[in-house]
């Protein structure tokens, strides 16, 4: 922008240039510009300026007019609107940009653009580029590869037998390369949580609490491990982040604290410092939600079930209704008493029970020590002769959660009070429960199975639709079983 020797001289301190008269516009004299695809993403705004990986919106058409220069106290300005800067960002290719900083000497650039996939474990295109001294820019293509980026705080790049730490941080519109960024990868834990809440819906939506949810863990969705969920969040450092979540549904209600994992969740010393003890983050004033960002979280079939109500959230597996076609939403996040709280209606619940599998879900509770977990999938389903697919996790200290499949194996570990697993020559007693939402390892259930019996009952009423209206006015629960 240096004037030239026969323009005119700069102005003098405190002088500016004359203002024209009417902005200068070059917006018709450029029409042979590309029209910009634009890209329409809620999570824009929440997340720093680049959109959220699991999102899967379609860019609409649009496109970025040349803009007219104004001046402002005598300085030519360009002005572009949040929309447009959505626009660059998605035509840029920056909605999965990572920065890789190294701290001590880096490779060429032309080294990099090999090894930085390789040694890194990329499946996709990358475009890789210097973006000033010791930050490379690397575009993604694919969420997977921004994934396993984000989720190691460091790589160590190798050429021939010089090693280079580099270290990977989230671009973002307020990039600055002389501050640290304020955003990280991480796991939180939610220990104890009941299995039917380890569903990805209702996992976002208490995640959400702390920052925007990105996954599960393959425990997680695999359903191998019910005794606690991990999500992976993007979360801002210099926000106080809370320690526990409220859930509220009709038949649950209790706190569960956020335990981090992999994630350092103490503030640095550029953010806020945490609140006092008595004193809460101050509340939105609109709840957050958090429902549009994460449009390709499946559906999940409801189980309309009247039996339902009365079985303590578990459907019955002897009646024939079929479930209809639903999703839940990504709940927003509200504030009762300044603590996030995420709020589940019934039906809600009995979707989750259904797509968690507890439907014919068992509680196996040792009394004197138990075998590997690992040797219990294995042993249980042989000793107790259960004949299809069964899955087994540890479910806390000495309980044993046990999905079945099929309603035959659900009836064989209920039939029977006790059941010996050997474990070589060593005997271990296990009992069996029905699960359900109320299960707490500290009491006993409430639940058993039994037989009654209906002495001189005429032979016309033996049909298994008379016997189990008989029997639902004895004794409530045992007409939802079927008959051994």
């Amino acid at each position: 922008m240096a004037i030239p020797a026969t323009g005119r001289p700069p102005p003098e301190v405190g002088h500016h240039p004359p203002i024209p008269a009417h902005p200068l516009n070059y917006s018709n004299v450029l029409k042979s510009s590309p029209t910009i695809p634009f890209l329409s993403s809620p999570e824009t705004a929440i997340n720093g300026g680049t959109s959220s990986p699991c999102g899967n919106a379609s860019p609409m058409s649009s496109s970025i007019p040349i803009k007219p220069i104004v001046y402002l106290h005598g300085e030519p300005t360009v002005r572009f609107e949040k929309k447009e800067v959505e626009v660059m960002i998605h035509q840029q290719n920056l909605n999965l940009a990572v920065i890789d900083k190294f701290s001590h000497g880096w490779p060429e650039i032309g080294l990099l653009r090999t090894a930085i996939p390789k040694q890194c474990g990329l499946k996709a295109e990358v475009n890789i580029g210097l973006l000033c001294d010791r930050h490379v820019l690397i575009r993604c293509t694919i969420a997977e590869d921004y994934d396993t980026l984000m989720s190691r705080q460091t790589f160590e790049i190798k050429e021939k037998n010089k090693p280079y730490l580099m270290r990977t941080f989230k671009w973002d519109v307020t990039f600055n390369p002389d501050e640290e960024t304020r955003f990280a990868y991480g796991w939180i834990s939610f220990p104890g949580l009941p299995p039917h809440f380890h569903g990805e819906s209702s996992l976002f939506s208490m995640a959400a609490s702390v920052g925007i949810p990105i996954s599960i863990d393959s425990a997680t969705r695999n359903k191998t491990r019910p005794s606690s969920a991990r999500v992976k969040v993007e979360v801002d450092l210099l926000k106080v982040h809370p320690k526990s979540v409220l859930i509220q549904e009709r038949r649950f209600f209790g706190h569960h604290t956020i335990t981090p994992s992999r994630l350092s969740m103490a503030i640095p010393a550029t953010g806020r410092p945490p609140p006092e003890v008595g004193h809460h983050p101050p509340t939105p004033t609109q709840p957050l939600d958090y429902s549009n960002l994460f449009k390709s979280s499946p559906n999940i079939p409801i189980l309309v079930n009247s039996e339902t109500a009365n079985n303590g959230g578990n459907p019955s597996y002897g009646g024939s209704s079929s479930p209809m076609a639903t999703s839940i939403p990504i709940k927003p996040i509200v504030y009762l008493h300044g603590e996030p709280t995420v709020r589940f209606e019934k039906k809600e619940v009995e979707v989750m029970i259904h797509h968690q599998d507890l439907t014919l879900a068992i509680v196996g509770k040792f009394s004197h020590g138990w075998p590997d977990i690992a040797f219990l999938r294995n042993a249980i389903p042989k000793q107790c002769g259960l004949k299809a697919e069964v899955r087994i996790g540890l479910l806390c200290d000495r309980h044993v959660l046990i999905r079945c499949t099929i309603g035959e194996d659900f009836d064989t570990l209920m039939s029977r009070q006790t059941f010996e697993i050997k474990e070589k020559t060593r005997p271990y007693l296990m009992r069996t429960f029905k699960w359900d939402v109320s299960f707490n390892p500290a009491e006993e259930s409430r639940f058993a199975y039994g037989w009654i019996s209906f002495p001189g009952l005429s032979p016309h009423y033996y049909g298994e639709s008379t016997l189990f209206s008989l029997a639902a006015a004895r004794v409530p629960q045992l007409p939802l079983m079927r008959p051994l």
